[in-house]
């Protein structure tokens, strides 16, 4: 292990995969076991703060930066927890300040225990978690990658005075170690910065799993071994979802006029409704032509009539935002577009699966 035939048959065959598909993008199936998850528990609220390097060398930032982003993807994939990564542009943490639970220097300063239960107690979650970068291994044979990492979850509650609602003296928490793994396949050369993206994926997604209350090692026996015999229906999906960007880009069109191509945006957008907030989540377009300068979302009530619910706060690296300002029992669409440093603006997405009832 290395460290660092028939022609009426295929139309049926057809007809049944568009159907499948057209379900899976009113309702994606991350949707369907939340609220399974749900049904049966109540969900973890997790606020994990970006992964600092650790290591003795002190040069794992860019791979520190890569598992942050990767930590925030794998938080969606388990429906035991709602996770989400701190960034100072938070609409929770314009609240945090706004009502005096929150200081400027707690949001700009380095996070230590204290400091994350601080913000985790404004934010209202369970639990905050910490993260380290230790090591990274490059190997040429086999030709591989491996990211170790020690984090530690601290329960928000249970390091909060019951008396004087502030941080107790010397905060208790539970400190994991995972280490995340990659290798070219079939014995190809292997680009060194792929491999460290899936070695920090794995690593994000053993995380999870320790968040959810599972092993790092229940995640390789249960579920890494699902994942393969979906992989033809993540293809599909994504292609039926490129193909319908496209349609609503080219309707579009006249909004903001002569869109280059490159233009990407948001992906895997979601909604999730816990008690008195809905948070929204997206992965980030993937150019690396273009430079995001900010996100603007906009909210309805009747799929119709739109109104900006951001205030112009969410920053180019956020990945979530927060809606506070909801009724339970009510529905609400939602829908995002990307502001480029160089004046472009992307279409409105999507109107159809941003959608979710407030509890």
């Amino acid at each position: 292990m290395t460290k660092h035939r028939c022609p009426t048959i295929g139309r049926r065959l057809s007809l049944g995969l568009v159907g499948v598909l057209l379900v899976g993008m009113v309702l994606p199936p991350g949707r369907i076991a939340t609220r399974k998850a749900e049904a049966e528990g109540r969900v973890k609220t997790v606020l994990a703060f970006p992964a600092t390097d650790e290591s003795d060398q002190k040069n794992l930032e860019e791979t520190a930066a890569r598992l942050t982003s990767a930590l925030a993807l794998a938080g969606r994939e388990v429906p035991e927890i709602d996770l989400e990564v701190f960034s100072e542009f938070s609409p929770s943490v314009r609240r945090g300040l706004a009502d005096g639970s929150l200081r400027r220097a707690d949001v700009e300063a380095p996070k230590d225990a204290a400091t994350a239960l601080v913000i985790g107690r404004a934010f209202r979650v369970d639990s905050v978690v910490l993260v380290g970068v230790q090591s990274l291994t490059i190997t040429d044979e086999p030709r591989g990658a491996e990211v170790s990492v020690i984090g530690t979850e601290y329960s928000v509650p249970a390091n909060i005075d019951a008396d004087t609602a502030t941080v107790v003296a010397q905060p208790k928490g539970t400190t994991f170690g995972v280490s995340g793994a990659a290798k070219a396949r079939g014995g190809a050369a292997g680009e060194k910065a792929a491999l460290i993206r899936m070695a920090c994926t794995n690593a994000a997604q053993k995380i999870a799993s320790v968040l959810a209350g599972k092993s790092a090692e229940a995640y390789v026996q249960t579920g890494a071994a699902p994942q393969k015999k979906s992989n033809l229906w993540k293809w599909v999906a994504a292609g039926l979802a490129v193909f319908a960007l496209a349609v609503v880009a080219a309707r579009a069109g006249g909004d903001h006029g002569g869109q280059p191509a490159n233009v990407l945006v948001p992906t895997r957008i979601s909604a999730r409704a816990t008690s008195g907030v809905i948070r929204l989540s997206w992965v980030p377009p993937a150019t690396t032509e273009k430079t995001i300068f900010k996100y603007q979302i906009q909210r309805s009530v009747d799929g119709s009539a739109f109104q900006y619910v951001d205030n112009d706060q969410v920053g180019p690296t956020a990945t979530s935002f927060s809606d506070w300002n909801v009724v339970a029992g009510h529905a609400y669409v939602y829908q995002i577009r990307v502001y480029y440093a160089d004046g472009t603006i992307t279409e409105w997405v999507p109107r159809d699966t941003w959608q979710v009832i407030a509890i």
